[in-house]
C-alpha cells in the first residue's frame, strides 16, 4: 500500500507523464546518480527530482532537464566527496570547473553503458508492487519485459515453423488495423502471411506495400498451408519478435495443439495494464470460461480435425460477430483428448489486446455445456455460490464430477492431542452435517493427558464409525497418519485435522468427485481461518520454501484472474484437509516421516505429481480452520530451526520444481497475503 501511494503521488506531482516518460526520467537519473554519486536514486530522490528531469512542456527528457538534474547532482556536498575521493586529493569546485563535470554528467547519463542494468521499475518499488496495480505494471513492462525481449531476439535463430494468421476489417476497422499491421511488420525474421477477410474498398486503405505478399486479401477461412493458425481482431498487437519467440518454442514442442500466452492492453497513453500473466495449464481451465486467452496459436492439422464439428454449432450461427464465441467453442474442441503436455503456456506478454475483454459469458456457458454434453455426458456444468454466501461476491462455475455407483469408503484420519474443545466440533461436524454416507472415523491421539480429552476419547471409541487409536512419543504428524493408514479400510484417505468445522453438508461428496476424476490422485479444500478471512487456496512453490495463496483475502474475493474461485490443478496442497487415493498414497510410500513437523504434506504432494497423478483444488469443499490451534504456532527457537531445516531438505529435494511452480506465472512473486511483480535476473548476471 506505501508502494502504491508513493507511486501515485509521483504521478500527482506530473500528472501528464506517461509511464514511458516517468521510465526515461528514472533512467537518466539512475545513470547520472551511477555515474556522479557512484549510487542510484532512492525513492525519495526520484520523487523530488522527477520535475528537473523532464521538461515541464512536453514530459520528455531533454538536454535542457539533464543540464538542470545535472546541476543539482554536482552542486551537492555528496557528489563533491564523490569526487574528492575518485581523484584523491582535496579540490575545490569553482563555477568553471562545475559547469565543465555538469557537460560531462550530462554525456555520460546518455550513454548505454551507464544506463544498463537500471531498472526503473525497481528504483520506484523496491519491494515491488502488486500485479493488478496498472500504474506499477505500466513500469514494470518498460523496465522489464522489453529489455528482456530484446535478449531473447538476440538468442533466436530463424525458425523454419511458419504461421497463416486470420482478421477480418470493417469499414470501421482501417485505422485500428493499421497497428495491427505495424505490428507485424516489426516480426524479424519470423514466417508469417497475414490473412484479410475485407472488402475491396477497405482492402485497398490498409496499403501493405511492399509486404503485399505477406498479407493477403482472402475470403476463405483456414487459406494457408503453415502448420499453426492464429485469428486476430483488428487493432490487436503482437509484441516486436512475438512469433519468432513462439516459433521456438514450437520447435522444441512439435506436438504442441493449442500454445497460448501473456498478454495485456494498450491505453491512449501507451501505457501497458490489465495484465494477464497466467498460471500453466488445468484440465478445467476452459470449461470455466475463455481463461486462455486472445493470442492463442493452433496446429491446422488439430484445427482441421475438429471443424466439422464446430459446424453443427448453433449458437455460433447467428452472431453478428462471432469471433470471440467461435475462438472459445474451437479451444474446447481442439483440447479434448489430448495429452496436457501438448498445451503449452509460454509465459512471455508477447499479445496487446486493442479491446477489453467483453465475451459474451453466458454464450460461453452454454457452450461449455454442449461441450461436454457431447464429450463427457456425466459432467454437469452449474454455477454455485462459495461458502459462505456473501453479498456482491462472484458466483463462480462448478464442473460437477460424477459419483460412482457404490460409493467409496473414505477414512478419516485425525491427529489430535489435548483439545476436546477442537475434537468435539470436528467430530460433531463429521457426524452430524456431513452428507456423505459412507466413511470411517480414525481419531490419532498423540498423547492426551487431560481428564476432558481422555473422557471424551472414551465416549466417541463407542461409536461405530470411530476408531481410536493411541500413539504416544514426539509430535511426528508423518507417522501418526502413517500408522492410522495402516489400520484404515477406505478406498480415499482424507487427512483432517482436529482443528476444523464443516461449513455445508456437502464439502466431503465434492472432494470425492474431484477424487475419482481419471488421473486426480490428491484434492485439497478451501480453508477460512474463524474470522472468514481466506488461509488455504492451494500451495504456491518458490526456492524459498512453499506459501499459501493469498493468505487472507476475503472470502467473497475472486483473486487475481478468479485465482481463488475457481478448481483447478496445483503443484501442492495442505495437509490440514488433503484427501489421498490409497493406491496412490501406496504408489509413493505414504508420508516421509523424516519431514516430521512441516513440509510433509508438500512433498507428499510432489511424489504425487513425479509418480503420474495430478493434483486439484476445489473452492466447492470450504472449511473453517484455525491454523496450528492444537500444536500450536512454531513460535520457539528449537521449533522455527526445525521449520528452516525440513524447508531446506524440501527446496533441496525438489529443485527444479520449487525454482518454477507451474501454477504460478514466473513474473509473480508469491508472498504470505500478495501477489507481486518480480525482478527477474537480467541477462549475464
Amino acid at each position: 500500500m506505501i508502494q502504491k501511494r508513493y507511486f501515485e503521488t509521483l504521478l500527482n506531482r506530473s500528472a501528464s507523464l506517461s509511464a514511458r516518460q516517468i521510465h526515461e526520467a528514472v533512467l537518466a537519473m539512475g545513470a547520472m546518480f551511477r555515474v556522479g554519486l557512484e549510487r542510484l536514486p532512492d525513492q525519495g530522490e526520484i520523487r523530488r527530482l522527477m520535475r528537473r528531469a523532464v521538461d515541464r512542456k512536453t514530459g520528455e527528457v531533454t538536454l535542457a532537464s539533464l543540464r538542470s538534474l545535472a546541476r543539482i547532482v554536482v552542486h551537492s556536498d555528496a557528489f563533491h566527496r564523490s569526487y574528492e575521493h575518485r581523484m584523491g586529493i582535496s579540490i575545490a569546485l569553482d563555477a568553471y570547473l562545475k559547469q565543465r563535470l555538469c557537460d560531462e554528467l550530462v554525456v555520460a547519463a546518455q550513454l548505454p553503458e551507464n544506463r544498463a542494468g537500471i531498472m526503473p521499475f525497481q528504483l520506484c518499488y523496491p519491494d515491488s508492487a502488486p500485479l493488478d496495480d496498472d500504474r506499477a505494471y505500466a513500469l514494470w513492462f518498460l523496465s522489464v519485459s522489453q529489455a528482456e525481449a530484446e535478449n531473447r531476439l538476440k538468442k533466436l535463430c530463424r525458425s523454419q515453423i511458419s504461421f497463416d494468421i486470420y482478421m477480418t476489417v470493417g469499414t470501421g476497422d482501417i485505422e485500428s488495423s493499421q497497428l495491427t499491421l505495424n505490428s507485424f511488420f516489426r516480426q524479424g525474421d519470423a514466417d508469417w502471411t497475414l490473412h484479410v477477410a475485407a472488402s475491396n474498398e477497405v482492402f485497398e486503405c490498409l496499403n501493405p506495400g511492399s509486404d503485399q505478399k505477406r498479407i493477403r486479401h482472402t475470403a476463405k477461412l483456414l487459406e494457408g498451408k503453415a502448420p499453426y493458425v492464429a485469428f486476430i481482431e483488428p487493432g490487436d498487437r503482437l509484441a516486436d519478435g512475438a512469433l519468432a519467440h513462439i516459433a521456438a518454442v514450437l520447435e522444441i514442442r512439435p506436438e504442441t495443439v493449442l500454445l497460448f500466452t501473456d498478454e495485456d492492453r494498450i491505453d491512449p497513453a501507451g501505457n501497458h495494464i490489465r495484465a494477464c500473466l497466467k498460471p500453466g495449464w488445468s484440465d478445467d481451465q476452459l470449461l470455466l470460461g475463455d481463461t486462455v486467452g486472445r493470442l492463442s496459436i493452433f496446429s491446422r492439422q488439430r484445427v482441421l480435425e475438429v471443424a466439422e464439428e464446430l459446424d453443427t454449432v448453433e449458437e455460433l450461427r447467428a452472431l453478428p460477430q462471432p469471433l470471440a464465441c467461435w475462438l472459445y467453442a474451437l479451444k474446447l474442441a481442439v483440447v479434448e483428448g489430448v495429452k496436457p503436455e501438448q498445451i503449452v503456456h509460454l509465459p512471455a506478454v508477447l499479445f496487446h489486446r486493442f479491446r477489453d475483454n467483453s465475451d459474451d459469458v453466458s454464450l460461453q456457458r452454454r457452450l461449455a455445456k454442449r461441450h461436454l454434453a457431447v464429450h463427457r455426458p456425466g459432467i454437469v456444468l452449474t454455477e454455485m455460490p462459495l461458502v459462505p454466501v456473501q453479498a456482491g461476491s462472484a458466483c463462480p462455475v462448478r464442473v460437477c464430477y460424477p459419483l460412482l455407483s457404490v460409493l467409496p469408503l473414505v477414512s478419516i484420519i485425525i491427529p489430535t492431542r489435548d483439545r476436546p474443545d477442537f475434537l468435539r466440533a470436528c467430530l460433531q461436524g463429521l457426524l452430524e452435517e456431513t452428507d456423505y454416507p459412507r466413511f470411517e472415523i480414525i481419531v490419532v491421539d498423540n498423547g492426551s493427558i487431560q481428564p476432558d480429552m481422555l473422557a471424551l476419547l472414551e465416549k466417541v471409541s463407542r461409536h461405530p464409525t470411530v476408531t481410536v487409536l493411541r500413539q504416544e512419543g514426539a509430535f511426528n504428524w508423518a507417522r501418526l497418519n502413517n500408522q492410522a493408514a495402516a489400520r484404515s479400510q477406505g478406498d480415499l484417505l482424507l487427512l483432517l485435522n482436529d482443528d476444523v468445522r464443516i461449513l455445508h453438508s456437502d464439502w466431503l461428496e465434492e472432494m470425492v468427485r474431484q477424487n475419482l476424476r481419471p488421473g486426480v490422485g490428491v484434492v485439497g479444500a478451501r480453508l477460512l481461518y474463524p474470522d472468514g478471512t481466506l488461509q488455504h487456496a492451494g500451495v504456491m512453490l518458490s526456492r524459498d520454501g512453499a506459501t499459501h495463496l493469498l493468505r487472507g483475502a476475503k472470502a467473497g474475493g475472486a483473486g487475481y484472474l478468479n485465482a481463488l474461485i475457481c478448481q483447478r490443478d496445483l503443484s501442492a496442497v495442505t495437509g490440514a484437509c488433503l484427501m489421498i487415493r490409497r493406491e496412490v498414497f501406496d504408489q509413493v510410500g505414504g508420508i516421509d516421516e523424516s519431514f516430521a513437523v512441516s513440509c510433509n504434506d508438500i512433498d507428499l504432494c510432489l511424489r504425487v505429481r513425479a509418480a503420474g497423478w495430478r493434483i486439484v483444488w476445489t473452492p466447492h469443499a470450504t472449511l473453517t480452520h484455525v491454523d496450528g490451534g492444537t500444536r500450536g504456532q512454531d513460535a520457539t527457537p528449537p521449533q522455527i530451526l526445525k521449520h528452516w531445516q525440513e524447508t531446506a531438505r524440501l527446496v533441496g529435494r525438489w529443485t527444479d520444481w520449487m525454482e518454477q511452480d507451474f501454477a504460478v506465472n514466473p513474473a509473480l512473486r508469491v508472498t504470505d497475503d500478495a501477489l507481486l511483480l518480480r525482478f527477474p535476473t537480467r541477462a549475464g548476471d
